[in-house]
């Protein structure tokens, strides 16, 4: 038999679901799910647990040992309940691993979806060797995670690393760092407002204005960084999310930023590096959470 642990990652537009092996390799992903089909979190962890259950039974080898989930945080402190996410309403203040229980006779656990993303990147991805690593989400939040001998730090309440909220310039990093962030440099530079993607195209065909909002964005995710490599002091940073498909029109200026602050004893061996594992690296994450 083969030992399986089922991966959920719950995102504002769908949902992916997956088996992982026994050593965090992820074996087979199923379709997206799309969220917008659910009125109600019942009637999401019902399919959520049908597709389990069906990913499952495709093989006779496969034993299930349990479910973990990756979801929009914050979360209460014991991992059971979603709190407040306006992006994801049909599970705000739901009480997901009670729910989700009802449909397996194995564990169910839970965690914030940027910790679960950094977990399978540690495990499987970009960190796979470092003891200690630090992950952020770049997309439409900014989500931060870290991992050290494969264990998530979650905090007294639950909450560490939710850093994207703390406080910089006139609101918070998560305003300086996010797709928001770079439409809004795009916009003050050009006075033409462009989405994300158009942004992305402008900068591959060397536009000055776009290459100069990814520097912007890249500045502004450094100076956040900052606080993290004197605080943590992580072996490897990696950068994921959906904006880190531009990491090279942001790496240096995010480099630069933070190798100017960083301690003698830091300095050459800190990697930062863009994340591998993708749509996998959540799934995979949160896969992990059943021991």
């Amino acid at each position: 038999m083969i030992k399986v642990r089922a991966g959920v990652d719950i995102g504002g537009t769908k949902v992916r679901i997956g088996l992982v092996d026994p050593e965090g390799s992820l074996i087979v992903l199923a379709d997206k799910i799309a969220m917008s089909q659910f009125k109600h979190g019942d009637e999401l962890m019902l399919v959520i647990g049908n597709t389990i259950k069906e990913l499952v039974a495709a093989d006779s080898n496969f034993e299930l040992l349990g479910v973990g989930v990756g979801a929009p945080g914050p979360l209460n402190d014991t991992h059971e309940s979603v709190m407040e996410t306006p992006n994801t309403p049909i599970i705000q203040n739901y009480p997901l691993v009670s729910r989700l229980q009802r449909h397996f006779d194995v564990p169910v656990k839970m965690n914030n979806d940027a910790n679960v993303f950094v977990l399978g990147e540690a495990i499987s991805g970009a960190g796979r060797g470092e003891a200690f690593v630090y992950g952020i989400t770049l997309g439409t939040g900014y989500g931060h995670g870290f991992v050290w001998d494969g264990r998530i730090l979650s905090g007294a309440h639950g909450t560490a690393t939710e850093y994207g909220l703390a406080p910089y310039k006139d609101g918070t990093f998560e305003d300086y760092a996010s797709g928001p962030a770079l439409e809004r440099n795009y916009a003050n530079i050009t006075g033409d407002p462009k989405n994300g993607q158009e942004i992305f195209n402008l900068a591959k065909t060397g536009d000055n204005s776009a290459l100069a909002a990814w520097s912007l964005l890249g500045s502004s995710v450094g100076h956040s960084l900052v606080y993290v490599t004197h605080l943590l002091d992580p072996g490897i940073i990696v950068i994921g999310g959906s904006l880190a498909s531009g990491f090279e029109f942001f790496i240096d200026s995010l480099r630069e930023v933070v190798d100017a602050h960083l301690f003698e004893n830091q300095k050459g061996r800190l990697r930062i590096e863009p994340a591998e594992l993708g749509d996998a690296a959540p799934v995979i994450g949160s896969a992990l959470l059943i021991t």
